[in-house]
């Protein structure tokens, strides 16, 4: 297959929520823009935060408003553009959709695609969630956990992990420890973990499959095989350079 059939496979009518760390908004975006390039009706938004001059180009509606922000979404797409819409903007930030106005939107247009990036990692490449996070509306039909391969084989630090102490009570390694594709598997699989609230499918989304040996890819799919998962896909490249290089179906 090739990329943007890839892609194409992951989209669907629905809301789609992505979690993770170390390139949500690569996969937001990217998967956005593919379903613009196929005619499909979408919209990216986010449940928390995503950063304002990174969502400006996409036109963005402000606000709670459902009549409002329905008839802009509308006038986007019949022009061939991707819908977008936000609470507001603090800042350099966007805040985020109630999930409950999301779960209305889908009830009211079944056909769209509404893309959610669902969590944050301040910019770190892999995390735990509070205890309130990831915020997933309770209509969606699939979510998406991004991991960064080149998180592995690094130590457990600050540098590249986000709440720490979690990921260490997870993972049940000590601090500095490398971090492992079993350390990794086990907080994909806890309750608390990436998947945390997560609704129907689960996918696991790898980036920076290109930066590691493949015996570390091979490693970490092997780690996997226990957990209940939809698909598992392997992509290299960043931002709009991102492109899936195999996806592999668990069940």
């Amino acid at each position: 297959m090739s990329d943007r059939k890839y892609w194409e496979s992951l989209l669907e009518p629905g809301i789609l929520a992505v979690v993770g760390a170390g390139g949500k908004t690569t996969v937001v975006s990217k998967l956005g823009a593919v379903a613009i390039s196929l005619e499909r009706p979408v919209v990216v938004t986010t449940t928390t935060k995503m950063g304002s001059e990174q969502v400006a180009p996409w036109n963005p509606y402000y606000g709670d408003d459902l009549t409002l922000g329905e008839n802009h979404i509308e006038q986007q797409l019949a022009q061939g553009r991707m819908g977008s819409w936000f609470q507001s903007v603090a800042g350099h930030k966007v805040l985020g959709l109630d999930p409950e106005l999301l779960d209305r939107v889908q009830e009211r247009h079944p056909d769209w695609s509404i893309i959610i990036e669902a969590d944050g990692a301040k910019t770190k490449w892999l995390k735990a969630p509070k205890p309130h996070e990831p915020v997933i509306p309770t209509n969606t039909v699939t979510t998406i956990a991004v991991v960064n391969m080149q998180v592995l084989g690094k130590p457990l630090t600050e540098d590249y992990v986000h709440r720490i102490e979690e990921v260490q009570a997870i993972m049940g390694i000590p601090l500095g420890d490398r971090i492992t594709p079993e350390g990794v598997a086990r907080l994909l699989g806890h309750d608390n973990g990436i998947f945390q609230y997560a609704q129907r499918k689960r996918i696991v989304f790898c980036t920076g499959c290109d930066t590691v040996d493949s015996t570390v890819v091979d490693a970490f799919l092997r780690a996997l095989q226990s957990l209940s998962l939809h698909k598992v896909v392997l992509a290299n490249g960043y931002r709009e350079n991102c492109c899936i290089q195999r996806i592999l179906t668990w069940q």
